[in-house]
């Protein structure tokens, strides 16, 4: 360097002097402007001290990417191994998909490919979007509206046929009992009729008191004398039947035959 009073050799060769040369014996560098012992030529980035490489050729150092190998990805923010640019939810770590993108991480969604649904509350395997009743695992519909479940109604419905079926039961059997009864009755009344007609004796009335009658009544005691006849017959007030005989007795009927009274 004969025009240059700081500089005298060159060893390397490289067209920069010993001097100034931060590499004196390496012909591809001359300096490191940011100090990180990796020459300017070599160094990605030559005016940061902290990196020298980019491996995946993102523009982001190796030591300050997460992923030096992976072009699209640089950061994991939650440290949940996923790069931010592929991770859902970037600053959960107990995130990193959504698949039907409702919002809700896989890993906390109950039906991570359905976009209605997150919950199942009540564990029916319903979701609380489709189940009318999310807190109740025993029902999910209420097909009318009414506030009562479809399961429930069911059964209040099955229970209301059953209790009508045995008050109809009941009320047939009370009908049945009285029909009967009725029966017995009118069977009994005609039978004691029927007995108390066949157990009376022909009733013969005659002119009591009558003298026409009277003397008809002696003229035929006369004609027949050895044969008892009847010359009138009554009841009495206590429902006894009498006879007044031809020779002046009286018979009473006691149910079975006629009976001299003494």
């Amino acid at each position: 360097f004969p025009n240059d009073s700081t500089e005298t050799m060159d060893t390397d060769g490289d067209g920069v002097g010993d001097n100034s040369d931060w590499a004196v014996n390496d012909a591809s560098e001359s300096a490191d402007t940011d100090g990180d012992m990796v020459g300017d030529n070599a160094d990605v980035f030559p005016t940061d001290a902290n990196e020298t490489i980019d491996s995946d050729g993102d523009g982001v150092g190796d030591n300050g990417d997460v992923f030096p190998n992976d072009a699209l990805e640089t950061v994991d923010s939650d440290m949940d191994g996923v790069g931010d640019n592929s991770d859902a939810f970037p600053n959960d770590s107990s995130e990193t998909m959504d698949s039907d993108s409702d919002g809700v991480g896989d890993n906390a969604d109950w039906a991570p490919n359905n976009s209605n649904e997150t919950q199942d509350s009540d564990g029916d395997m319903v979701g609380d979007n489709a189940d009318a009743f999310p807190n109740d695992a025993n029902e999910t519909l209420d097909s009318d509206g009414d506030g009562v479940g479809d399961v429930a109604q069911a059964a209040a419905e099955a229970a209301a046929a059953k209790q009508k079926e045995e008050d109809e039961q009941r009320r047939n059997m009370i009908i049945i009992a009285v029909v009967a009864v009725i029966i017995a009755v009118l069977g009994v009344t005609m039978l004691l009729r029927k007995r108390s007609a066949s157990s009376q004796p022909e009733i013969k009335e005659y002119g009591y008191g009558n003298s026409s009658e009277q003397s008809t009544n002696d003229s035929v005691v006369q004609a027949t004398p050895s044969q008892l006849q009847i010359l009138n017959q009554w009841t009495d007030e206590s429902g006894y039947t009498w006879r007044k005989m031809s020779d002046g007795s009286h018979h009473y009927w006691d149910g079975n035959d006629w009976v001299k009274h003494n």
